[in-house]
């Protein structure tokens, strides 16, 4: 039983270590953007589908 219960972690999922080598290494990789506002800022987005979808909102969100 002793034998395999290292293999068994990888059958287990990820521990908190495993997850930060993984972290690690993508991070490693990534460029802060000129503006400093990630592409993927949900505020930023979220305002900018507002915007993008304003005329199909209103029907939808009518109480009328």
């Amino acid at each position: 039983m002793y034998r395999f219960a290292r293999a068994a972690r990888f059958y287990d999922g990820p521990d908190e270590v495993h997850r930060q080598t993984v972290a690690r290494q993508i991070l490693r990789g990534y460029k802060a953007p000129a503006d400093g506002i990630p592409s993927e800022h949900v505020p930023t987005r979220r305002a900018a589908a507002r915007e993008k979808f304003a005329d199909v909102r209103e029907p939808v969100t009518a109480n009328g």
